[in-house]
């Protein structure tokens, strides 16, 4: 694994990288873009932006797709927005997304 040259989706690197690796984002967040997609809550709706506008975000029914938020190393440019969001089956068969986790949060209060 490593740098890839003349990737098409110009990360360099086919692969995930070790927490805190790269610097922060003006938020003082670390890899939040371009290291791994993160698995939602929510499953895929085709007027799920309508309910979600609507607050209807906890009444969602169960679907073959869940949505995956976030660009990972595999996406191209334009998916790599921390907005970007996708729509994956949880299960995949034989096959594995090593593109996609969760995030772990923490309230310091």
């Amino acid at each position: 694994m490593g740098s890839v040259p003349n990737e098409p989706d110009g990360c360099g690197e086919d692969r995930t990288w070790p927490v805190g690796s790269r610097d922060a984002n003006a938020f003082g967040l670390f890899d939040m873009q371009g290291n791994a997609g993160e698995w939602m809550m929510n499953w895929y709706a085709s007027d799920g932006i309508a309910q979600y506008a609507a607050g209807n975000l906890t009444d969602q029914a169960q679907s073959r797709q869940r949505l995956v938020r976030g660009g990972s190393w595999d996406e191209n440019k334009a998916n790599l927005r921390s907005s970007f969001r996708n729509v994956k089956p949880p299960v995949s068969g034989r096959s594995i997304y090593g593109s996609i986790g969760f995030r772990c949060a923490y309230d310091p209060s």
